[in-house]
């Protein structure tokens, strides 16, 4: 009811054990999904044909990718955060959110985070921790269609305006205010472009260079970042494109934008 009055968001409506210490990673089988016998009375808990992996408790917003190694692990990037928290500010006042010294003070700050799982053995791959990819607020990774299942290098989510060290156990947040073309094997050489602290960007789509092919190597940036940035200041929406292929290109700012 609180999120239908718009109280809060759906999320923050969810009922969730707050004393859990694990979360469950649930691996099905697309070929369950062809047998006659359907998926309706399937126990995921006690299915032998299903993996439930336990990882450290957390909420997932939104999946990047996942594609399985040749060793039958499964590498996966999830946007998480320690607890679901979409109350968004307490100071709901007429200042807009970009003159606010913490805007979304009742949020849990998100990461991106992979994760690598032993499906034989149902638990963490030994020897390879989680990784946290960006954590920079992203959410919403794009990537494109010819990559998805596949191993991929580039994510492109949403961030927010600049790097804050958030304490992630703690509330404190920020509205989206940058795009990131993160490098999930080299977080280091991740790269961003902010856009002003009044413009919001939605999630961006890919569009692969005409000729080029993403799923070789070496190609798999080869192509366009679009993209729409409301200004909230001026109640206006611009169109952007980026150029992402190559280091450094994409931090240049949009090749178009009307």
């Amino acid at each position: 009811l609180k999120a239908l009055l718009g109280l809060t968001g759906f999320a923050g409506a969810i009922d969730i054990d707050e004393c859990a210490t694990e979360t469950s990673i649930v691996v099905i089988p697309r070929s369950l999904f062809d047998e006659t016998e359907g998926v309706n009375d399937i126990d995921y808990l006690t299915d032998e044909r299903i993996s439930v992996c336990k990882v450290v408790n957390h909420f997932n917003f939104h999946f990047g990718n996942s594609y399985e190694l040749d060793n039958g692990n499964i590498v996966f990037d999830t946007v998480q955060t320690t607890e679901i928290s979409l109350d968004g500010m307490s100071d709901m006042t007429d200042i807009p959110v970009w003159d606010l010294p913490a805007p979304f003070d009742l949020v849990t700050p998100n990461t991106l985070v992979r994760y690598t799982l032993d499906v034989k053995n149902k638990c963490i791959a030994k020897g390879i921790e989680p990784k946290t990819l960006s954590s920079r607020i992203p959410e919403f990774p794009s990537l494109p269609k010819e990559m998805s299942t596949r191993k991929h290098r580039y994510l492109y989510p949403v961030a927010a305006h600049k790097q804050i060290d958030f304490d992630l156990t703690k509330k404190g947040s920020g509205p989206a205010g940058a795009l990131q073309k993160v490098d999930t094997e080299h977080p280091e050489l991740t790269e961003t472009f902010a856009f002003e602290p009044y413009e919001f960007p939605g999630e961006a789509v890919f569009a692969t260079k005409a000729g080029r092919d993403i799923t070789q190597p070496g190609q798999e940036d080869a192509g366009y970042l679009l993209v729409h940035i409301v200004n909230g200041r001026d109640k206006t929406t611009d169109f952007a494109i980026f150029d992402v292929e190559g280091k450094g290109s994409f931090e240049k700012g949009p090749i178009l934008r009307q």
